[in-house]
């Protein structure tokens, strides 16, 4: 596991950690993290990779979480502002909620970052404010045409959806990544979508919908936007003995793992989590006076199946991703020659290389 971090490392031509060029290390910084709560896999790990970057930068965090509701991810936002925190890294419930947090981060000249989620589709052309100073976004594209070319490759053509609201635009363009894998195949087609909060109750519900609705040979795949509601779906298939239907989700805890082994999901897709940690970088560099070169970074998901779940698990569950060496490595406080959005985007390839 370090030979391949290091391997990084070296590909992307990082120089060593100088103290005599770099800036000295605050060690009073307190960031706020607002988010969704920690039932969800992707935020457990989240949280675990960002405690890691707060400890290898001496980084004080506040967390604090949105309940799934709108109303509270705001209230929530307005709590965490009045602590007057050095910086925020949130992870916007819907896109209209985001632009309520980042009106927060600019009346308090708090500066922010998202994390997963965005508050605009591009921050360079649609953001006008100057304490949000950038989002750490996902590939999204790529997301949702490898979760449907998945389906596609395991021989699925009659394909429902789980979705979130169409008021989270992330989630649009992953749909659209889907879909345009699927609009390749003339025999395919998504039969149902299902449109909702996600949790293992929507999970459940929707998939019992498709199973009473549809017979064998009617569907032979659920695609689910996030792990808790596809592990929902696939407890409702099991319920209902409907083998036939495979569930095909994102996110991957140790629970979804040991599913993939079992054979009860054929597919997963994740890393995204390490976003909040590559924010709180973002943000840390920021404060010591480096100006954010990049200020919509896409980090690429890695696929996860039968092959690899193993060393995924492995390599990504199992206590820090990177050392906090290597943490400071890839920021400029440390390393005045960090490239950090190029450590994000060559991340997902290299390791899969």
């Amino acid at each position: 596991m370090k030979r391949f971090f290091h391997g990084v490392l070296g590909i992307m031509m990082l120089a060593p950690i100088s103290f005599a060029e770099a800036v000295t290390p605050r060690k009073d910084l307190v960031f706020a993290d607002l988010g969704q709560p920690q039932t969800n896999p992707w935020v457990i790990n989240r949280h675990r990779f960002q405690e890691c970057v707060a400890r290898a930068l001496n980084i004080e965090q506040i967390l604090a979480d949105d309940e799934n509701s709108e109303s509270k991810h705001v209230s929530q936002a307005e709590s965490l502002v009045a602590r007057q925190p050095d910086a925020m890294v949130f992870n916007p419930l819907t896109s209209p909620a985001g632009a309520q947090v980042a009106r927060l981060l600019e009346r308090n000249r708090i500066p922010g970052m998202t994390a997963g989620r965005v508050v605009v589709a591009d921050y360079d052309k649609e953001y006008n404010g100057q304490f949000l100073i950038g989002q750490m976004g996902t590939n999204l594209d790529a997301w949702g045409a490898a979760m449907a070319q998945a389906a596609i490759d395991d021989g699925h053509r009659k394909i429902a959806m789980i979705w979130n609201p169409k008021d989270v635009i992330t989630t649009q363009y992953i749909w659209a990544g889907a879909q345009r894998v699927i609009d390749k195949y003339p025999d395919a087609e998504v039969i149902m979508e299902g449109r909702d909060r996600l949790s293992r109750e929507t999970g459940i519900k929707y998939a019992e919908q498709y199973v009473a609705r549809f017979g064998e040979g009617e569907i032979d795949a659920i695609i689910v936007l996030g792990a808790t509601a596809g592990l929902g779906a696939q407890f409702a298939l099991e319920q209902a003995g409907r083998t036939d239907i495979d569930v095909i989700t994102c996110d991957i805890d140790e629970q979804v793992a040991q599913n993939i082994r079992d054979g009860k999901l054929s597919f997963s897709i994740g890393g995204h989590w390490m976003g909040g940690g590559f924010a709180m970088i973002h943000l840390y560099d920021y404060l010591h006076g480096f100006p954010i070169e990049d200020t919509q970074p896409d980090f690429s998901l890695i696929p996860v199946n039968a092959s690899n779940v193993d060393a995924y698990e492995r390599q990504f569950l199992n206590g820090c991703v990177l050392t906090p060496n290597e943490i400071r490595n890839i920021s400029r406080v440390y390393n005045p020659d960090a490239d950090l959005a190029g450590f994000i985007e060559n991340f997902s390839n290299t390791w899969n290389d």
